[in-house]
């Protein structure tokens, strides 16, 4: 991921935790991706990288919902978050996964 790109996962990312219920992000990288990620920082020391990737047309974001609301309301609404930022980003045919990996207890 280059710096450009990091720096729009993390513009993305401030998009996706301001959605009401998001209680926080998990990578959503593959293990191999995040383990890649991780070599390559501590070869290199460049970025590891963002918690949402954005590569190639695709967004793929992994969220903990709070308790105050259902999760796939709060997933469908991070969805709209995204899709809107893709298409004022210049991503309109991005394809958009969001996938709700945790639910936090009340």
């Amino acid at each position: 991921m280059s710096t450009s790109d990091a720096e729009t996962a993390t513009t993305l990312a401030g998009v996706v935790t301001a959605v009401p219920g998001v209680a926080r992000l998990y990578p959503s990288g593959g293990v191999l991706g995040q383990v890649s990620a991780a070599l390559t920082s501590a070869i290199t020391g460049a970025n590891a990288g963002s918690d949402i990737a954005v590569d190639d047309g695709r967004i793929a974001i992994r969220i903990g919902v709070g308790p105050e609301r259902a999760a796939a309301a709060v997933c469908r609404d991070v969805y709209t978050a995204a899709r809107a930022w893709a298409v004022a980003s210049g991503m309109p045919d991005a394809v958009i996964e969001v996938t709700a990996a945790s639910v936090e207890p009340a």
